[in-house]
Formats: structure tokens, C-alpha cells, sequence
């Protein structure tokens, strides 16, 4: 019998972890919104209120308010007023239901939405976020790779695709010199592109989507178990990365490299890649698979984890294996 939580891609799961997290975000901007009422205009407070009373936990909610209700609570433990204000007129001022993968450039955004992503993502990136102008077709490069990365996800690992279709809710591209792809918490269901990394074949663009889909699974999980309870001042050797990262990043590492694995995995067995790039694609699994090694031994060997943070790890052994 599958269980509740595990590495392996489930629709189901995915969808019950979105929903309950969707349901968790409006009901704490509606108690932001009420407690704030004293400072708010009347139609701002109505309109905002309105809006995400219309919204369904069900289906999928913009990133961008997953970042205002991070910002909002921030605002009001300071009893920053204006910051109050301008989240709750951004909250009445926009629709945040959306539907499908949508793809959009950082140029497509205004200025305060810029702003705000720069503001969630800066613990995310290294040196923080700085925007490079980029020609319109970096854009479309980009979008066109991604669309077709999801393609052969499709093809050849529909669990996983199913599984990305619900937690994915937008792609945005811009070009930093500090970044090539990423996520977060606050940005929850967000995947960030540099526009002008290098992605060398269609087997990268795959790896990338799984790698961010993995980190915004966990994402989901850790609003309400945290996994690891080693503080973060606690460092070892990443499997992903030349500097030493606290546990929880190893963690977040071996899982999703596990699912790197299976999917790469199935793309490889389904041929469905030029000869050139099938070869690319075995050699990655087989670096992938010490990656995960090393992974997997740090964080058993180091991590205090709750009883589902053990249970999601023993689970990656499988789908690596």
C-alpha cells in the first residue's frame, strides 16, 4: 500500500498538499485583513475581503500572494502601516486564481510586484537579485524550452508530470549574474529562470523542473512539520553545491535528487532523446547517483529528524535506487 507521504510522484497527494496549503493562505490573509481593518480605507477592506473570500483552495492561487502574506504578516508584527496599506490595495486590486503553467518575464510585472520578488527571493539567491536588461526572444527561448521539457515529462514520467501540473503555477524568467533556476517558500508554486543560462540539452531543462517541483513538494510538507530540527548554524558538505549547507538543504537535496533520478530514469528508458543526448542523460544519472550517495549518508548520519522527515527520506532510497 503506497503511503500518505513518500518520494514517489502521486497526484493525489500533490493535490491534497496544495489545496490544504491554499486553504492555510487565505484564512490567514483574511485574519491579517480583519485584525488590520482599523487602518484600512472601507472599499479597500471590503474589495480585498471579497477577493479572497472568491478564491478556491482547490484550484491554484498566484505565487505572488503567497509573498504578500508573508509581507503582510512582516508589516504588521512592526505595525508597519503603509506596507499594511499597500499589500491590502494589491490584495483588491487583483486576481490571484489562476489556471494552467503561466509563463511571463520579469519585464511583465510592475514595478511593486518586482519589488516584492526581490524582497522574498534575495534569501534565495546569492549577492540578492539584480535585473539585466534581455532581449524579448531570451524570453521565448526560455518558454519554448520549458514547454517542451514538460512534453517529454509527459511522455515519459506522467506521474511526476501530473504531480508538477499541480504544484507549478508559474514560471518566471529574467537575466541576474548571480542565479540559474529557483524557488521559494514565499513564492510558493513559483520556479525562477535566468534567461541566459545555459541549458545544454533537453535533458537539463528536464532535470531543472523536477529539481524545483522536488524543493516546492517539501515546501508544502514543512509548513507544518519541519523535517529537520538540526539548528542552521549546523554545516556539512552538499551534494549540489561547493559550500557547506545546513541539514534541512542536504535534506531538500537528497529528495530531490531521488527524483531526479526517476525521472531521468524513465526519460531514458522511453527513448525518446537523440543519441547525443541519451548518452548525456546515462551519464548524468550515474553522476546523480553519488550525489545522492553522499546526500543520503550526511543526513542520516547528522539529521534530527521528525517521524515524516525519516519516512520521506527512507522513501528517496527507492526511487534512487
Amino acid at each position: 500500500m503506497r503511503k500518505l507521504f513518500e518520494a514517489l510522484p502521486c497526484k493525489k497527494r500533490a493535490f491534497f498538499l496544495r489545496s490544504t496549503l491554499n486553504q492555510s493562505l487565505i484564512s490567514s490573509l483574511l485574519c491579517l485583513l480583519e485584525a488590520a481593518q482599523d487602518v484600512l480605507p472601507t472599499e479597500v477592506y471590503q474589495s480585498s475581503f471579497e477577493n479572497l473570500n472568491s478564491l478556491n483552495p482547490e484550484e491554484k492561487i498566484s505565487s505572488f500572494l503567497y509573498a504578500l502574506n508573508s509581507v503582510f504578516a512582516q508589516a504588521f508584527s512592526t505595525e508597519n502601516i503603509p506596507t499594511i496599506q499597500k499589500v491590502a490595495q494589491n490584495i483588491a486590486d487583483h486576481k490571484f486564481q489562476i489556471e494552467g503553467i503561466n509563463f511571463f518575464s520579469i519585464d511583465d510585472l510592475d514595478s511593486y510586484h518586482q519589488e516584492l520578488f526581490k524582497k522574498i527571493a534575495v534569501f534565495e539567491i546569492p549577492g540578492g537579485v539584480t535585473f539585466i536588461n534581455s532581449p524579448p526572444e531570451q524570453h521565448q527561448k526560455i518558454k519554448s524550452l520549458f514547454q517542451q521539457g514538460l512534453t517529454l515529462i509527459s511522455q515519459s514520467c506522467n506521474d511526476l508530470y501530473e504531480e508538477i501540473e499541480i504544484f507549478l503555477s508559474e514560471i518566471l524568467t529574467f537575466d541576474s549574474p548571480k542565479m540559474k533556476y529557483g524557488s521559494s517558500f514565499n513564492l510558493f508554486g513559483m520556479m525562477y529562470i535566468r534567461e541566459s543560462f545555459p541549458f545544454n540539452t533537453i535533458v537539463d531543462v528536464v532535470d531543472a523542473l523536477t529539481h524545483e517541483a522536488g524543493h516546492i513538494h517539501l515546501y508544502s510538507l514543512s509548513a507544518d512539520d519541519p523535517l529537520v530540527l538540526n539548528p542552521p548554524e549546523e554545516r556539512y558538505t552538499a551534494p549540489l553545491r561547493t559550500d557547506k549547507r545546513p541539514l534541512i538543504g542536504i535534506y531538500h537535496a537528497s529528495f530531490v535528487v531521488s527524483r531526479i533520478l526517476y525521472a531521468l530514469r524513465a526519460l531514458y528508458n522511453h527513448k525518446l532523446l537523440s543519441e547525443e543526448e541519451q548518452a548525456y542523460c546515462s551519464t548524468l544519472i550515474e553522476a546523480y547517483k553519488v550525489k545522492y550517495a553522499l546526500g543520503f549518508e550526511t543526513v542520516q548520519k547528522h539529521a534530527t529528524m521528525t517521524q515524516l522527515g525519516h519516512d520521506i527520506l527512507r522513501s528517496t532510497f527507492k526511487l534512487a535506487s
